[in-house]
């Protein structure tokens, strides 16, 4: 049982490591672009561009919760790349007052639209 378990690793390694030393050097490159800033409050905004192409952007900031007697940190944010197909992808999210995580790009299943009976 050691033995399988050994080799399911030893074959998940071998399919994530990098297809050509190419990629490899590529990944192993800072980013081309990084900026970052925070605040005294746990606001903060980024954004970093890799050589691969990888393009992220994110902000935080304070918004009073619904009672408006606290605060709560929100976010939102996106990230883009190329894909071995060439397109480029681009993932947009956000996150709610409520603690809610909404997530939308084109290449991502959609859910289905339900109609209300009248």
């Amino acid at each position: 049982m050691k033995i399988v378990v050994l080799l399911c690793f030893c074959a998940v390694a071998a399919l994530s490591a990098p297809t050509s030393v190419e990629d490899a050097a590529r990944r192993s490159l800072p980013a081309l672009q990084h900026e970052e800033v925070h605040d005294d409050f746990g606001q903060y905004a980024l954004r970093y561009i890799t050589a691969e192409g990888i393009v992220v952007s994110e902000r935080g900031r304070l918004v009073p919760t619904v009672d408006g007697k606290d605060h709560v940190l929100v976010y939102e944010g996106e990230y883009s790349f190329i894909g071995d197909d060439g397109k480029t992808y681009t993932t947009k999210y956000k996150t709610d007052v409520n603690g809610g995580f909404h997530v939308e790009g084109d290449h991502l299943p959609k859910a289905p639209v339900v109609e209300k009976a009248e």
